[in-house]
This record gives structure tokens, sequence and C-alpha cells, in this order.
């Protein structure tokens, strides 16, 4: 049996089908605000975040640093996406991902429909999910 995740994804509604298909059968808790997002986290339990760069007028990166001075979330993988069709040039993209990674963050990942790695992205997320629910079941 596959072990389900509970995912915090942070993120604008229009995203959410992007990522229920990246992720089925795992436990999705939507959050629209940077106040619900610290509520739903102060909870625990998320063995995955997954941050939008749309997030609550583009609050990705703030929402990114607070997860990650949480003791209970250093080691737990924090995501941040671009899943709206909003034109980026490769070099911003880049970008993103290093500035994600000094933040402390897991990897910036490209989730538009044309993306050219999109189907490996869902898989690297799914591999994320599925690794940390077996870590924290134990």
């Amino acid at each position: 049996m596959a072990n389900i995740a509970k995912v915090l994804v942070a993120d604008v509604p229009e995203e959410d089908d992007k990522i229920r298909d990246c992720l089925p059968g795992h436990e999705l808790i939507f959050v629209r605000t940077l106040g619900d997002a610290i509520r739903a986290l102060r909870a625990n339990g998320y063995q995955l975040v997954i941050i939008g760069m749309h997030f609550d007028e583009s609050r990705m990166f703030e929402l990114l640093q607070y997860t990650k001075a949480m003791p209970a979330y250093k080691d737990v993988p924090v995501i941040c996406v671009q899943c709206l069709e909003v034109g980026l040039a490769e070099a911003v993209l880049k970008n993103m991902d290093d500035a994600v990674k000094a933040l402390g963050g897991t990897a910036f990942v490209d989730l538009r429909d044309h993306a050219l790695h999109f189907r490996s992205h869902c898989q690297f997320l799914e591999q994320l999910a599925t690794e940390n629910s077996r870590l924290s079941a134990n």
C-alpha cells in the first residue's frame, strides 16, 4: 500500500487542480493566506510543504523563511512552485531556484502546462511526499 503524506499547499486557487494532479491520493491541505499557513504549520504533521510563487500576493519567500525557522520543519522538504502561465525567462527560473535553496527550501519547480519537465517535476513531488510519509510513520 502506498504511503499517504499530509501536504500543506499554500497557493492561489487557480493552481489547486495542478497540485492535485501531481499528488493524487495524498492528503492535501490548501491555505490562501500567510496567517492561515502559519496556523496550519503550528498544528504540525506535514511531510511536505508546497508554496506557490503567487501565494498571498507573492509572499512565497516570507512563508518559506517562516517554515524553515520552525524546528518541526527543519528536515521537511519545502518546494516552491510556479503553476500559472506567466512568461518568465529561464534565467529568472534559475535564479528563483537559487533563492529558494539559499533560504533553506528544497527546490523551485516549474509546473506550468508547457514546462518541458512537467511530468518529471510531478514525479519529484510524489517521491518527496512518499519518502517523508514513510519516515514520519517510523
